[in-house]
């Protein structure tokens, strides 16, 4: 399972623009708390955290904001926790035994066949 965070906006020429989180060189995400101060989107006001599972914590407890940049205009934003979407996702993997040579032959096509 792989846990993404995003959101999307529609732009004035009806494109759809969808942000992701953003990192800083150190490959910290950027968070920013609105009780500490109402300039949450100053940098002395941020904070940084690395692990995917614990800004998605945060976020989940609301009241912080994540830095997000757009996939078109490129634009950075702090995006308030209310309006960011978490999703799971779930990769299918394919049948293990299938890659198997041996598990598919002309012998076993005729002996299952009519299964």
């Amino acid at each position: 399972m792989t846990l993404e965070i995003s959101r999307r906006r529609r732009l004035p020429d009806g494109r759809i623009e969808t942000f992701v989180p953003m990192r800083n060189a150190d490959g910290y995400f950027i968070l920013a708390d609105r009780a500490v101060d109402p300039q949450h989107n100053r940098a002395v006001n941020q904070f940084f955290l690395k692990d995917i599972n614990a800004v998605i914590a945060r976020l989940r407890r609301g009241g912080i904001s994540i830095r997000m940049k757009g996939d078109l205009t490129g634009q950075p934003n702090l995006i308030s926790a209310s309006e960011v979407v978490i999703s799971d996702t779930e990769t299918v993997l394919d049948d293990p035994f299938a890659s198997f040579d041996e598990w598919n032959s002309a012998v076993d096509d005729a002996a299952f066949g009519d299964l």
